[in-house]
């Protein structure tokens, strides 16, 4: 696990202390491995100013450096604020985000998806049940919905299979069966960043040899079907994908870790609005990223890139990788 050192900035009386604080911490840690939080206590400048200098400070620092960089602010305000305590967590931190129960539609659906990418032909409800490790009820509950709705076909004696090119976003959503997804954002007043920026901000946070919590992550999206299909028919980045490998026991998702991507993301809980940051989650005890697609970077399934394209309406995009990965 990577050690995360502290380092406390008390009693700042001006951005020129600020900005020369950050250069030494920059400094040191150009010669020295480990991330860093800026703990920032008791200043006599406002937050407001501490979180512009320190935005500004990231877009000139190396990526290398700002990467391992996060802020806190903690401890009272100045005199003048009186009154309006706020501690950074609650303030500008993202708070913990409750995760609804393995959602079982989803986890059928991805596992037909998977099987059908690798040419694996129908499976049966035992294997299913093998596979996601639950009881039968849910499995073969969420397999006749599933049916139902004619996204499944069941070809009798116990097996069943789908053709991924069938699924849609919006049918997806009318059964609920859609993986659960966290959307961020930037906040009102805040700097924009474009998902390819932040993109470049993810990338050595999804490492293979990187440790912590960034570990459980993996990039999905469209920035691993371009990767992996150059002709396929996409033009830029739209948002930036994500996967986050949740153990199933798991109530809640830490989504401070968003913070080493940008101070300034928050968590918008309307799937509607448009959003530059999506993490989807894979209830999974254990992580299973691919590392052959970028070097040295953790990337989604094929599923899951697959899924992350339908979930941005890009259908027929989502056919033209599904068909692709198939041969």
């Amino acid at each position: 696990m990577a050690v995360v050192k502290i380092q406390k900035l008390r009693n700042l009386r001006s951005t020129r202390d600020f900005r020369a604080e950050l250069l030494s911490v920059a400094a040191s840690m150009a010669n020295e491995s480990g991330d860093v939080s800026i703990l920032v206590e008791s200043p006599a400048i406002s937050e407001e100013t501490i979180r512009r200098e320190w935005e500004r400070f990231l877009a000139v620092v190396r990526p290398a450096i700002s990467q391992r960089l996060e802020l806190q602010l903690g401890g009272e305000s100045s005199p003048s604020r009186a009154g309006r305590q706020t501690h950074a967590a609650s303030r500008y931190g993202i708070p913990s985000i409750p995760l609804e129960r393995p959602n079982y539609k989803a986890e059928v659906l991805r596992v037909l998806v998977g099987a059908s990418f690798a040419n694996d032909g129908m499976w049966s409800v035992k294997n299913l049940i093998q596979t996601i490790g639950s009881s039968q009820t849910p499995i073969r509950q969420a397999l006749n919905d599933l049916k139902l709705a004619g996204l499944v076909t069941d070809w009798g004696r116990g097996d069943v299979d789908l053709v991924p090119e069938d699924l849609t976003a919006q049918s997806l959503a009318k059964l609920q069966a859609a993986p659960q997804a966290m959307h961020f954002r930037f906040r009102r007043g805040a700097q924009i960043r474009s998902p390819a920026a932040l993109l470049e901000r993810a990338l050595p946070l999804l490492r293979s040899d990187r440790e912590g919590p960034w570990a459980n992550m993996a990039l999905s999206g469209v920035a691993v079907a371009q990767e992996e299909i150059p002709n396929i028919d996409l033009a830029g980045l739209p948002r930036l994908d994500l996967v986050a490998f949740v153990p199933r026991a798991a109530t809640s998702f830490d989504a401070k870790i968003m913070r080493r991507l940008s101070d300034e993301l928050e968590h918008e809980p309307s799937v509607l609005a448009p959003t530059p940051v999506a993490v989807t989650l894979v209830r999974a005890d254990e992580a299973k990223p691919r590392l052959d697609v970028i070097k040295h970077v953790r990337c989604a399934s094929e599923v899951d890139v697959f899924l992350a394209l339908l979930d941005l309406n890009l259908r027929q995009q989502a056919a033209q990788y599904a068909t692709t990965v198939r041969q």
